[in-house]
């Protein structure tokens, strides 16, 4: 640090060599006058002579650029919007900065509005704002500027004070070069401008005070109204800080700030989005609210209200990263590829750096068909990337984007492009094996998919999905289904896709002629997609289950003549999805046949003078024929139980344990005499049922199996019968 005399008509004094860093300021000038230094004087031992006397502060200078200030607050802004770094954005302007904190698509904006009186420095947070934030803006903003300036300022509410600013600056810099800490009575801030990219602030000894400006005694009027509240704001007790911006509303009423900061609590707490609007709509011309009120329109379910608003809040916002933010809300909610890309194209205009906008315009263009277009967004997302590995995800992900929207011939020069960076990555040698099939050059396909797998293995990674594709690729593209079914088979039950390789095993071996093998692949298809059931699964996998359910139902039916195991594919599909019209439909007409066969397999046969008397019917147990299903079916018509028994079944599909329902249902079988629908109802049952619950099953489903046992004696079908008797014969002990 270097201090230099200057001698001019006030006197002695002494000042900076050269800048002074202070972490994100530059002090580029300090003076101290030095009195009762008297001409003629001595200055032949320069500094060094004169550095002991205490002399009084005449001038201060700080320039506060927006780049440094950047740099030295992003560690302190670390764990604001999350758990991880974030980027930061500064715009200056007179007596005003706005700052954004960047963390992907959660981005924070405020203003920061300065105000110098005397020797203080107040700073007063407003216009919070931002998408995707995991608190209200306010508050974020708050616990930002705590974060950066927190150990030298004093908070009160939104505002900012640092006391004894001048002091502190001359503490900071004159001891370290050997000189004493001057008086600063009578200096005090001039000035406060914005230059470019940097604050300047300037302090003069009798100089005119600085005036604030209209925004700076606005905001310093808002943040001592909302003082209580945003006290209470900081601590993150919301409802409180909610109920006392409220009753500020009293004295300040329809105050901009207040109003947003009630509403920002709402659209966080969630499902106030119409209580929300009717605070925006009441404030007196709020501004920057228009990203807030679009995510509140898109929650009360106005989207084209919605999309307006975000267009609004793309157009007034002056952080690139939140202006992009609003238009990408924008194409999330747009009707289609369209609509959307307008919205995508003015957001890569205002912020071209963020990949993640790239790759949904990539995405939205290929959906119109502009091939050209999304290929130059990926050689400008590749032209961002830095090394190897970074180019490498660019061109796989091209390839995969090319591939699920149906280009897969197109996509193998994207993945070729890809393995230059990573020869032998697995994912893009199966991304270019199953293009190369496409394309007709199956068996170097076929091959590259068969290295993919081995790679993978080899490394220890989930192989599962690039052995699905393989075997999808010898089944359907070089017609080899036992070795496609043979790799289907190393996939084990709980793994993710288990249902894919379970169903294409019942497929194709159906298409082998392996009908009984086709019957237990689909069976084990159902135990998975059982246990899906009660899980939140997304759209995707609930529409592809439900699609090989009905496929195995339909083989059952139609192919194997089973109409029990097709009833029970189709009962499987309903849990997943209990609104679908085709299932319930077909699941019905299943039912139905059921019913059909059964009362044409219980009606006597046609009399034959020849033919000799048949045995008698197994008379009907005791539980059959119980109070029971005496009060159950009392008083109903056929057409009534039909009704009451689909009525109950599907009760039954909604809540399989309900005992009452289930017995209500097996004494209206009975009564039908359905007895094959009671016994996979009972088998059901059986499987699901606790030790003492089953305990009482067995005896019912053993009376079930002697009643078909008989039926089939009685019509001489001596191989069913023989059938229902090794049924209940494995049946294991009471």
């Amino acid at each position: 640090m270097e201090l230099r005399l200057a001698i001019g008509r006030d006197g002695l004094g002494l000042e900076l060599g050269r800048p002074v860093a202070l972490g994100p300021l530059l002090v580029t000038e300090l003076a101290v006058r030095l009195p009762n230094v008297r001409f003629p004087l001595d200055v032949s031992g320069g500094v060094s002579r004169f550095r002991h006397r205490r002399g009084d502060l005449s001038r201060v200078a700080v320039e506060l650029r927006a780049a440094d200030l950047a740099r030295w607050a992003a560690p302190r802004w670390r764990g604001i919007l999350g758990a991880g770094p974030v980027e930061v954005w500064l715009g200056v302007g007179r007596g005003t900065a706005t700052v954004a904190l960047i963390d992907g698509a959660r981005v924070l904006a405020f203003d920061v509005v300065a105000e110098a009186a005397d020797d203080e420095l107040r700073l007063a947070v407003t216009e919070a704002r931002g998408s995707e934030l995991p608190a209200p803006a306010t508050a974020l903003a708050a616990a930002a500027m705590d974060a950066a300036i927190g150990a030298i300022a004093r908070r009160e509410g939104s505002l900012f004070i640092v006391s004894g600013s001048l002091a502190r600056l001359a503490r900071a810099i004159l001891p370290d070069a050997g000189a004493r800490t001057p008086s600063t009575a009578g200096v005090h801030w001039t000035g406060i401008a914005g230059a470019d990219d940097a604050w300047l602030l300037y302090a003069a000894e009798g100089g005119i005070r600085a005036e604030p400006t209209p925004r700076a005694a606005a905001t310093r009027e808002a943040c001592l109204i909302a003082r209580a509240a945003d006290d209470v704001r900081f601590a993150r007790a919301f409802d409180a800080a909610r109920a006392l911006d409220v009753a500020s509303l009293e004295r300040a009423p329809r105050h901009p700030e207040i109003c947003r900061r009630i509403a920002e609590i709402d659209a966080h707490a969630g499902g106030r989005a119409e209580a929300a609007l009717a605070t925006l709509a009441e404030a007196e011309r709020p501004p920057r609210v228009a990203i807030l009120r679009g995510e509140l329109l898109a929650e009360s379910g106005d989207k084209d209200g919605a999309i307006a608003a975000f267009l609004a809040a793309g157009d007034e916002e002056v952080v690139p990263a939140l202006s992009a933010r609003a238009y990408e809300r924008a194409a999330a909610i747009a009707s289609g590829p369209d609509e959307a890309i307008v919205a995508l194209d003015r957001a890569v205009a205002r912020a071209p750096s963020i990949a993640r906008i790239r790759w949904a315009r990539v995405a939205s263009r290929l959906a119109l068909g502009r091939i050209e277009d999304a290929r130059a967004d990926i050689e400008h997302l590749e032209a961002q990337a830095r090394g190897s590995k970074a180019r490498f995800d660019v061109w796989w992900r091209a390839g995969a984007a090319w591939r699920a929207a149906g280009l897969v011939v197109d996509a193998a020069p994207l993945f070729e492009r890809a393995l230059r960076f990573v020869p032998d990555d697995p994912d893009a040698l199966r991304g270019l094996g199953s293009a190369l099939v496409e394309e007709g050059r199956r068996e170097r396909g076929v091959l590259l998919l068969a290295r993919a797998v081995e790679l993978a293995e080899r490394r220890g990674l989930d192989v599962h999905a690039h052995v699905v594709e393989l075997a999808r690729a010898l089944a359907e593209r070089i017609a080899d289904r036992p070795a496609a079914i043979a790799r289907l088979r190393a996939i084990p039950a709980d793994a993710r896709e288990a249902a894919d390789a379970r169903a294409l095993e019942g497929r194709w071996r159906a298409e082998l002629g392996d009908l009984a093998g086709a019957s237990l692949a689909f069976a084990r298809l159902r135990e998975r997609a059982e246990t899906f059931a009660d899980k939140a699964v997304d759209d995707a996998t609930r529409r592809a289950l439900v699609g090989y359910l009905a496929e195995a139902a339909r083989f059952e039916r139609d192919v194997q003549r089973d109409r029990l195991a097709a009833q029970r594919h189709l009962a499987a599909a309903l849990r997943l999805s209990p609104r679908d019209v085709a299932i319930g439909d077909a699941y019905r007409a299943v039912g139905a046949e059921i019913a059909q066969a059964a009362r044409d397999e219980a009606a006597p046969p046609a009399p034959s003078a020849t033919m000799a008397a048949p045995p008698s019917a197994a008379p009907a147990p005791s539980w059959e024929r119980g109070p029971g299903a005496a009060a159950a079916a009392h008083g109903l018509g056929l057409a009534e139980r039909e009704a009451r028994v689909d009525e109950l079944t599907r009760r039954m599909q909604l809540d399989p344990t309900d005992d009452a329902v289930a017995d209500e249902l097996t004494a209206h079988l009975l009564d039908l005499g359905r007895s094959h629908e009671l016994l996979a109802l009972l088998s059901a049952q059986i499987e699901d049922a606790p030790a003492e619950r089953r305990a009482a099953l067995v005896p019912k489903r053993v009376a079930v199996l002697e009643r078909l046992e008989a039926d089939a004696r009685a019509r001489g079908d001596a191989a069913e019968a023989d059938l229902f008797a090794a049924l209940r014969d494995a049946l294991p002990p009471d």
